[in-house]
């Protein structure tokens, strides 16, 4: 039988360019998928960093050129005031500083890479409380859970500042943090809402239900002022202490505490009873901030602060931990100042949170002026007398069609005015070039200057309208002197925003001066005000008998409409069309609230006293804006 011949294939050479060519493809394709997937692993191993800080307005605003400086104003040159100051480093005297590492903080927007608000006015130019927009409908506050907390001696529920900490940690931050299992399991981010009270405890609770999202850490000292998470996304805590209290060597000693998110433990502290302060008391109301690995925080015995922290967080391992070094201390001296707090004298102490345009630091302090500060050389550029007391926060603006900075100030009152009844004195609102120190615009208003508790005037910080309001500054006052044409809100009743939407708001024309009552004196309680940016004139006011310590909130939704939240000592939470002021809506939240809310999107949260108003115990409470 014949074989079958085979039939040969004969291969041409085209085929083998082709195979070739698909074989390179496929391992290319391999090998970036492989890159990709290491990319991604890596990701998870490295710092997390979330999406940075949505600003209300859709179009960014240009940046200031790089060259801008401070040139000091002739009215501003500290030695007007008798300023000077000393440095210390390391422990050492020295007769002049230049920061080896030199600090610049960021824009406004590009402070932090968490979402949400992470220290007080939520950045570096202390200019939002307010993380995201919201979505109004139905123009309503409605309460969505509340936790109640407790007290330490007299010291109850939460204080002036007091503003909440709210941050949306990542999925991969939450995974390594001391919280419940239930949010590690679930492998997605956490907002969470940190809360240092007066009770002595820091909580920490799920934004939407209220819950402990880990235990809270028993700290046993009074917290009245704003805690500072990392910037950076490092899980640290950085809390003030507001009340001193007796050390090992019998002195009065108050921290700035530093607390690691991954373990709840204390890890470092700085502050104690500073034997370099010019001043006896020794606290820290004022809220941190960090820029460039560096700690930047004011006293109020009268010093400020920037410290190197080294700070180290490797999620993969799960650890976080500074080690600090690099203390620079400097203490001013200023003419008419006071050691001992003595009546009629300035007071030494910044209890405003520092705030901070690149390398330039502002502050206002006890005793009634503005500095503003290079924070590498930590020398006075220059000093602005803002007449009386400030425990307000400088609000920094920025204005690329100006080629400058606005700084915007507001003044208590602990003096009587020469051409006012006793105990009646002025409380002052300005605009100030921060390049320059000059007064652009000054407006003043009569307050009561208060007891030993509380004076009035404006304690809270002012907000600088964006969006639709861009064109407003809003300042609440304390204390302040009513006019003849107020509304009075008594905090026994829940204000109807029908009734009074039109009587409780005057405008620039009809705006009435105070008026002495019958025993030579003045009415007093709460008093908002909005001012034109460019011209200081009034645009509208608000005023009832309950008054102010928190700072004016404003929301914005995605178009740029603004919405006011005010909170009261009466217990009020009250919510106002932001550009007429026309009241909208309100809550009562049973109990005094001197505290500064902060928000995530259409979420407040705010803390009470637990004094006052109708008398419900001090809370955490979760407000959702609708």
């Amino acid at each position: 039988m014949a074989r079958r011949r085979k039939k040969r294939i004969r291969m041409q050479p085209r085929f083998f360019l082709i195979l070739v060519a698909v074989m390179g493809t496929i391992i290319i394709a391999l090998l970036l998928v492989k890159k990709v997937q290491g990319d991604k692993q890596a990701l998870l191993e490295a710092t997390p960093v979330p999406t940075a800080t949505v600003a209300p307005t859709a179009t960014p605003k240009p940046a200031l050129p790089d060259d801008v400086t401070v040139t000091r104003a002739d009215s501003a040159n500290p030695s007007s005031f008798g300023f000077s100051n000393d440095i210390k480093v390391d422990g050492k005297d020295v007769s002049s500083f230049r920061r080896s590492e030199e600090v610049s903080f960021p824009r406004d927007t590009e402070y932090s890479v968490l979402p949400g608000i992470t220290t007080f006015g939520g950045n570096n130019y202390r200019n939002t409380f307010a993380y995201g927009t919201v979505s109004i409908s139905d123009k309503r506050l409605r309460q969505q859970w509340s936790k109640t907390i407790g007290a330490l001696g007299n010291w109850s529920g939460t204080g002036w500042t007091g503003q909440p900490l709210i941050v949306q940690w990542p999925a991969a931050t939450v995974a390594v943090m001391n919280v419940k299992q239930t949010y590690k399991d679930a492998g997605t981010d956490l907002t969470e809402v940190i809360y240092p009270a007066m009770d002595g405890n820091i909580y920490f609770l799920d934004l939407e239900t209220g819950e402990a999202t880990r235990d809270a850490i028993n700290t046993g000292i009074v917290q009245k002022g704003t805690s500072c998470v990392d910037p950076r996304g490092y899980p640290l805590l950085y809390v003030g202490q507001g009340i001193p209290v007796e050390n090992d060597q019998n002195n009065a000693a108050a921290y700035v505490r530093v607390y690691s998110l991954i373990t709840g433990e204390q890890i470092g502290q700085f502050g104690g009873f500073d034997w370099f302060a010019r001043r006896i008391w020794q606290a820290y109301d004022g809220s941190p901030m960090i820029s460039d690995d560096t700690l930047v925080y004011g006293g109020e015995n009268g010093i400020f602060y920037t410290v190197k922290l080294n700070a180290q967080f490797d999620v993969s391992a799960g650890t976080v931990s500074i080690d600090p070094d690099g203390l620079i201390k400097s203490r001013y001296e200023g003419t008419g100042y006071s050691k001992s707090d003595a009546t009629g004298a300035r007071w030494y102490g910044i209890e405003s949170s520092v705030s901070a345009f690149r390398n330039y630091a502002f502050f206002t302090d006890n005793g009634g002026r503005l500095q503003c500060v290079d924070l590498n050389t930590m020398a006075i550029k220059y000093v602005v007398d803002v007449t009386d007391e400030s425990d307000s926060s400088v609000v920094v603006e920025e204005s690329y069609d100006d080629n400058t900075i606005y700084l915007y100030t507001g003044s208590q009152v602990r003096s009587t005015g020469s051409d006012l009844p006793e105990g009646f004195g002025y409380s002052y609102q300005r605009k100030i070039n921060g390049l320059t120190g000059a007064i652009i615009w000054e407006k003043r208003w009569i307050c009561s200057t208060g007891d030993s508790s509380a004076s009035g005037g404006i304690v809270a910080t002012p907000h600088v309208g964006q969006g639709q309001i861009s064109d407003l500054v809003i300042y609440s006052f304390s204390l302040a002197a009513l006019s003849n044409g107020a509304t009075t809100t008594e905090s026994s009743e829940t204000p109807d925003p029908e009734a009074t939407a039109e009587s409780e708001t005057t405008d620039a024309t009809t705006e009435v001066l105070p008026q002495q009552n019958s025993g030579g004196g003045y009415s007093i309680g709460g008093r908002i005000v909005a001012y034109d940016k460019s011209t200081g004139n009034i645009v509208w006011s608000i005023e009832q008998t309950n008054d102010y310590w928190a700072s004016p909130v404003v929301v914005y939704d995605e178009q740029g409409k603004a919405y006011l939240i005010q909170c009261d000592r009466g217990g009020y939470i009250t919510m106002y069309d932001a550009s007429s002021g026309i009241q909208l809506n309100s809550l009562d939240l049973g109990s005094r609230i001197d505290s500064t809310p902060a928000v995530f999107n259409n979420m407040l949260v705010v803390g009470t006293r637990g004094k006052g108003g109708s008398g419900k115990a001090p809370q955490i409470v979760c407000v959702k804006i609708s």
